[in-house]
């Protein structure tokens, strides 16, 4: 006998009370009972669309019933591999189809891979309201002052020692954590499911800079409340003992001012306000004046001034200009982003010489207040390397105290969770690696294995009343790249591939020009390259590429007078792209074009052209040179 809805009580009830021959099977009727009031519950879901496997970038959202809230709006700068991209934001997709559904956005603090997406998806998400600190909208207004998007721009204020969200399902509390950047936040979410706690980016620091202390006894008596599930930052989760405080280095930055004879470049984070208020008290207080260098430094330190913290003597701190060359060495301080050796960063167009007002002299000392972010060891190595080539003294956190991290080591990570205490736990923003550390840190304090959930981006974690379960169903994320004004997937993108191609093996372009009634080759096939081949060999590739296509191509034709050119071309692509893997050992891309030309026309340009103009090779000049004397030689 079948159960046609197993979700039916009553149906269910009949079943069990039929009279059986032999003994009912107890076990299966259980079964179904505990399947039937699984169904019956809705689990509140909870996603990360992007901060699980890395360490920059941070967004995730909560979801019952239709009711949405989303964390943060990360952004991540691109690797080498997405050849002119700028930068790469969340895939909101899922999230644009239930814009309706979407109550708010909160924001933890102020660094760009947490709010930098923000002018990508408020106007997608049709502006819902965001609850910020003061700092951390001060920075994303500033972000959006120069687009449409600020006029519709709806955020409250709030003060984490005293305010409560309260809207639909959702409750939601704060609490204070120390980090990098004043204001930082965690959320104590109040869901129909439980209480859920995320930490963000956090650590414990005793003697913060223009900062409060973590509020500890609040985070204490949250955990008395009993915490359903906790996602706590696990950068540091593999470092040993405590993160220093910040306080650390203010003696050694200032020792360093103090005695300074030579011009002080200091590069840093622009969104360190506690660090560049200290040096900027200390600049007042031996009588240096401090230049700022770099948009996102002026822009954070005017901020900082208008928000009260820093209040800088007048006259004390200046915008870089020529101004800076009038001072005598020991009264400067260059305060600059680069530190991690950006492109197109200040400290990056001072090492080249590109700089417009700072020209490295010898005997400037540059100190690197800042650790390398995973990733960005080549780029800070080669910085360093033309700054000392210039003639600069470079001192970096590996010889003097220049830093600390904003993120917890262990036993930061150990007094989170103790003080907390969740029944579940999701280690979160870090590298696999990094994840299954803070695990490890977890079940050290007692937590069972199978409740350290290890999910990856797009993972559904389901919550029920009486457990918490990773979804069979994933959501599946695209890469979102900015490049200028354009929005790109990578899934397909043709541009992104097209440039990884050039970027390894460059382009080769043919256009066979055809008579318009019997298709014949009109004088020769043109052939363009760049930077495919040298100079020695150029004349014979380009040769023997021509002669392969002229004649696939009248292979093909004879085979099939009535096939279309473009379907020739497609032809003799495929096995152009072997035949010239098999010449050169190389694979560029390849660009095959047509053009129609009625031979019976009064002139055209062919008739015009010998075979060999019509044959154009790629000049010296073409590749890269420049010295006509060299070039004349050559040839």
């Amino acid at each position: 006998m079948m159960v046609k809805n197993q979700g039916n009580n009553e149906e269910l009830k009949w079943f069990v009370n039929l009279k059986f021959e032999k003994k009912p099977n107890m076990e299966i009727i259980q079964k179904i009972q505990k399947d039937s009031n699984k169904k019956r519950e809705m689990p509140l879901r909870i996603v990360p669309l992007w901060w699980l496997e890395q360490v920059w970038e941070n967004m995730m959202f909560l979801e019952y019933r239709g009711d949405i809230i989303i964390i943060d709006a990360w952004m991540l700068m691109p690797g080498g591999e997405m050849y002119g991209v700028d930068y790469i934001i969340p895939d909101v997709s899922y999230l644009k189809r239930k814009k309706d559904k979407i109550r708010w956005i909160f924001i933890t603090h102020g660094h760009l891979d947490h709010i930098w997406a923000m002018k990508h998806i408020l106007p997608i998400l049709d502006y819902p309201i965001t609850y910020w600190t003061q700092l951390s909208i001060a920075l994303i207004k500033k972000q959006l002052e120069w687009t449409p998007h600020l006029q519709k721009f709806r955020y409250q204020i709030i003060d984490p020692d005293k305010d409560i969200v309260k809207a639909w399902c959702y409750t939601v509390e704060f609490f204070r954590v120390n980090h990098s950047i004043p204001e930082a936040i965690g959320l104590a979410i109040h869901t129909p499911k439980g209480l859920i706690v995320h930490t963000w980016d956090f650590k414990i620091d005793y003697t913060p800079a223009l900062d409060k202390v973590a509020d500890l006894a609040k985070i204490a008596r949250i955990g008395q409340e009993g915490v359903k599930i906790m996602f706590s930052d696990s950068t540091n989760a593999t470092k040993p003992w405590r993160t220093p405080s910040e306080k650390q280095i203010w003696e050694t930055l200032e020792q360093i001012i103090k005695e300074s004879k030579s011009r002080l470049i200091i590069a840093t984070f622009s969104s360190l306000i506690g660090r560049i208020a200290q040096i900027i008290s200390y600049a007042e207080k031996y009588w240096k004046i401090v230049f700022l260098s770099g948009r996102s430094m002026i822009n954070n330190v005017e901020i900082a001034k208008q928000l009260g913290y820093i209040k800088p003597a007048p006259g004390i701190v200046r915008r870089i200009g020529p101004d800076v060359e009038s001072l005598p060495d020991h009264k400067v301080i260059i305060l600059t982003t680069g530190s991690q050796g950006e492109e197109f960063s200040a400290l990056v167009r001072i090492a080249k010489g590109e700089h417009p007002h700072i020209k490295i002299r010898p005997g400037d000392r540059v100190l690197l207040s800042a650790a390398p972010i995973p990733g960005n060891e080549l780029a800070v190595v080669n910085m360093i390397n033309e700054l000392i080539r210039k003639g600069a003294d470079v001192v970096t956190n590996q010889e003097l105290d220049l830093h600390v991290s904003g993120h917890g080591r262990q036993d930061d990570l150990k007094l989170m969770l103790s003080l907390v205490k969740p029944e579940y736990f999701v280690p979160v923003h870090g590298e696999l690696y990094m994840r299954y550390a803070h695990k490890k840190l977890a079940m050290e304090l007692g937590m069972p294995d199978e409740n350290v959930f290890l999910i990856d981006n797009g993972s559904i974690l389901e919550v029920y009343s009486n457990k918490v379960k990773v979804s069979d169903k994933k959501l599946k994320l695209d890469t979102i790249m900015i490049d200028g004004l354009g929005i790109g997937h990578l899934s397909g993108e043709y541009v992104i591939k097209a440039r990884q191609i050039m970027a390894e093996d460059w382009m080769i372009a043919l256009i066979f020009k055809v008579d318009s009634k019997t298709k014949e080759l009109v004088g020769n096939i043109q052939i363009e390259s760049r930077w495919f081949v040298y100079s020695s060999e150029v004349r014979k590739v380009h040769t023997n590429i021509v002669e392969f296509a002229k004649k696939k191509y009248y292979e093909y034709l004879k085979k099939d007078p009535k096939a279309e050119v473009k379907d020739i071309l497609k032809k003799i692509k495929e096995e152009m792209s072997k035949f010239i893997l098999r010449t050169i050992w190389r694979e560029p891309m390849i660009v095959l074009m047509h053009v129609y030309i009625k031979r019976d026309s009064k002139w055209n340009i062919v008739d015009e052209m010998n075979k060999d103009e019509a044959l154009v090779w790629m000049t010296l000049e073409e590749q890269g040179w420049t010295d006509k004397e060299k070039v004349e030689n050559l040839k």
